[in-house]
């Protein structure tokens, strides 16, 4: 097994739980509509998707929701609302900590630069932990699980994908980083994310 240089970490479901439920309620009352409403507007019509993958900017995104719900809509709000909707995993971040300690770690994220430029608003243990690696996807031009988001990601961290090691708890995020040459592990735990770091000769 090639020798990790480079662990990558997803963040929401794995770093934080991330309740988007929740947000779509939040966001319904902060904006006078329906959770339904808010649901068909960011993540039925495409937009989420379209800024996660950097094809629209996030003037363009926020512009398109409120489009889609018929009401004044800002990025406050957004961000407000995404905010109260993530909790971390404390577990998960000792783990963090723990292989910061001898591997280079980062962030990549299916999330456009709103979630990149406020990370330190939306999820501040982040930072101490990462530095400046936390990578939203829409800055590579796309988004997880298409292998061109990891190899820009890579490429960016002068790290060869043989090299990397990517955690997330969708598999098929996983199966598009194993596509683009990296090992990977489908998260469900922190105590099986720990065996698989251990497995990998990360721990």
């Amino acid at each position: 097994m090639p020798k990790v240089d480079l662990v990558l970490f997803d963040m929401d479901d794995v770093l934080c739980v991330s309740d988007k439920q929740h947000r779509c309620a939040y966001l319904a009352d902060l904006t006078g509509t329906t959770a339904q409403r808010v649901w068909a507007a960011i993540w039925g019509s495409g937009i989420d998707a379209a800024a996660d993958a950097g094809t629209i900017s996030t003037t363009t995104y926020l512009r398109e929701v409120a489009l889609q719900l018929r009401v004044p809509f800002s990025a406050d709000q957004w961000l407000e609302a995404r905010k109260s909707s993530m909790t971390p995993a404390p577990e998960v971040l000792e783990l963090v900590a723990e292989v910061g300690k001898t591997h280079r770690i980062a962030v990549l994220t299916n999330n456009s630069e709103l979630v990149g430029d406020n990370i330190d608003y939306l999820f501040p243990e982040l930072r101490p932990l990462f530095g400046d690696l936390i990578f939203p996807s829409s800055i590579f031009g796309a988004a997880k699980p298409d292998p061109r988001c990891f190899v820009a990601c890579l490429a960016h961290l002068g790290v060869k994908p043989q090299s990397g090691y990517f955690i997330d708890d969708r598999a098929e995020n996983v199966a598009g980083a194993i596509k683009s040459g990296m090992q990977g592990h489908v998260f469900g735990g922190a105590e099986g994310l720990r065996q698989g770091l251990q497995q990998a000769g990360i721990l």
